[in-house]
């Protein structure tokens, strides 16, 4: 063997002459050969793998939110399309079968995909032994579907419902058979084909779906809509990725991703259940009509927080997790995306809560009065969301792993609680369940972050109050002054006037906000 006479790094073995790749502890680089010697990228350094992983992190980010917030508005529209298109009670069917199928699709993956996306030395023999695992679980699934359809639509009084559980179990089926392809890119850090992929599935299925609407296919045309959407994105996976399953099953394989795997699907379970459980209960204790009025309003009320809090979620916890040796740093870079975030979010939330009722006559036509007050404490409650989560990213970032589980056990049990005290009364006493749930978790999770900053609570309050109140006072004042106004016309002017009072007030009495705020607009773009 003849010796490399390039300038390898100190901490890498000097006769490497065999090896087309060579491995260190931060990952693979590549060489090239040239006559007898060994050649080196002259730019490598033992940073270099680090930066790679930035690069990819960011890359991944990019393709994650143009998926998110590609999709986020299309399906408002879908949704408003078929709002108009379908009665109240198809609506509510739809409601229904979503629930069992996210819940079908969280049991089929079995949280085995993330476990082996965690395993550091995964190889081929595991990864056909997760996909054959996923397509047992995934007929056994489908199975189960098909024969419990009647009992189910026995239990909500709903006779359609169980021709739509037994087809939704070939939908399950079909994502059971790309999980791993998902886990193969996933694992890398390829972000952009399953998003591409999810992406263009959707475009395609989403107007097929609006066209059998309007031939008159009601229900059964979100129902092939789903299935239109699990053939793409199966048929795409299968001819783009490059793995292929062997006909090989490893107990050896299967024991060391189990225990991770179950657990990982237990938790996603709890949170898929808990997540639904307030549309199970409006479904069988009212009815499904009632059930796609909060439907209605929930997604309304979801629509822009939902999009901001998953970047501040994703810019957030990487940062925390690199100051926590410095309390002063950390506090003052919490408190810095306290006030930033609560600026957008907060008025977008009370905006749309001010502006309710034409909003959902716009959106959804004025068959759905009903969806008004409910998408107003819905987005009451989520103008405060992004308060929750960068608590919880700083307990995550510098907390205890046992006190985080603990205060999401007990913010799950309040929340079950309080659905429980309040789903006999009305659906409105859900929601307003869901505003004290809401404000509860607030408290809890600033009470646990307090330890980790010298923050008082005073001072905690002080932060984003203002921004809250001077939020309120630009949306409400507009919606009453305008109350007159058809609403088409009471909206648009409602927008201009709240919008325009809202940015002037804050470019004299908080002008670093904003210079903050487009900085980091112009650093995303």
């Amino acid at each position: 063997m003849r010796k490399a006479t390039s300038a390898c790094p100190p901490y890498l073995p000097q006769y490497l002459f065999r090896f087309k790749h060579i491995e260190d502890k931060q990952g693979k680089f590549s060489c090239k050969f040239q006559s007898n010697k060994l050649i080196f990228p002259r730019s490598y350094t033992k940073s270099t793998a680090m930066s790679r992983i930035t690069r990819e992190t960011a890359d991944g980010m990019r393709w994650m939110l143009l998926q998110k917030c590609t999709l986020q508005p299309v399906t408002l529209v879908y949704s408003m399309v078929l709002a108009r298109l379908l009665s109240k009670e198809e609506m509510g069917l739809m409601g229904l079968t979503a629930i069992f199928f996210t819940a079908a699709g969280t049991l089929a993956a079995g949280g085995f995909g993330n476990a082996l996306i965690r395993k550091q030395d995964r190889t081929a023999e595991d990864a056909d032994t997760l996909f054959w695992f996923n397509l047992g679980m995934g007929l056994l699934i489908a199975l189960l579907f098909f024969l419990s359809a009647p009992w189910l639509a026995a239990f909500f009084e709903a006779p359609p419902l169980c021709k739509l559980v037994q087809a939704s179990a070939l939908i399950v089926l079909l994502n059971s058979a790309t999980n791993v392809h998902m886990a193969h890119y996933m694992a890398r850090r390829q972000f952009k084909v399953p998003a591409l992929i999810c992406l263009g599935s959707a475009l395609v299925a989403m107007p097929l779906c609006l066209l059998l609407a309007w031939q008159g296919w009601g229900v059964w045309a979100y129902m092939v809509q789903g299935c239109a959407s699990a053939v793409l994105t199966a048929v795409l996976f299968w001819c783009i990725c490059p793995w292929r399953p062997r006909f090989r099953f490893s107990r050896r394989s299967f024991r060391e991703l189990a225990p991770l795997g179950c657990r990982l699907a237990a938790t996603g379970l709890l949170d898929t259940a808990y997540i639904h459980a307030r549309a199970f209960f409006i479904g069988k204790v009212y009815s499904p009509a009632a059930l796609a009025g909060y439907k209605n309003g929930a997604q309304l009320a979801a629509m822009c927080p939902t999009v901001l809090c998953y970047m501040l979620d994703q810019i957030t916890f990487p940062i925390l997790s690199t100051l926590q040796g410095s309390p002063q740093k950390l506090t003052g870079v919490y408190r810095r995306y306290m006030r930033l975030f609560t600026l957008p979010i907060a008025w977008l939330c009370l905006f749309t809560a001010a502006f309710a009722g034409p909003l959902v006559r716009v959106c959804y036509g004025p068959g759905w009065e009903e969806c008004v007050p409910y998408l107003q404490i819905l987005s009451i409650s989520y103008a405060t969301w992004h308060l929750q989560i960068i608590n919880l990213n700083l307990l995550k970032a510098g907390g205890p792993p046992k006190l985080f589980l603990r205060l999401e056990l007990i913010k799950k049990c309040l929340g079950i609680a309080i659905l429980i005290g309040m789903f006999f009364i009305s659906v409105l006493a859900i929601c307003w369940g869901a505003l004290a749930t809401s404000a509860l978790c607030l408290t809890i999770n600033t009470w646990a972050t307090r330890r980790y900053m010298h923050l008082p609570a005073r001072q905690h309050l002080l932060d984003w109050l203002p921004g809250f109140a001077l939020a309120a006072a630009c949306t409400w004042l507009p919606a009453l002054l305008l109350s007159e106004l058809a609403p088409l016309p009471r909206l648009a002017a409602g927008l201009a006037l709240s919008l325009s009072l809202y940015l002037g007030i804050l470019r004299f009495a908080a002008p670093g906000a904003l210079r903050d705020a487009w900085g980091i607009l112009r650093r995303r773009s």
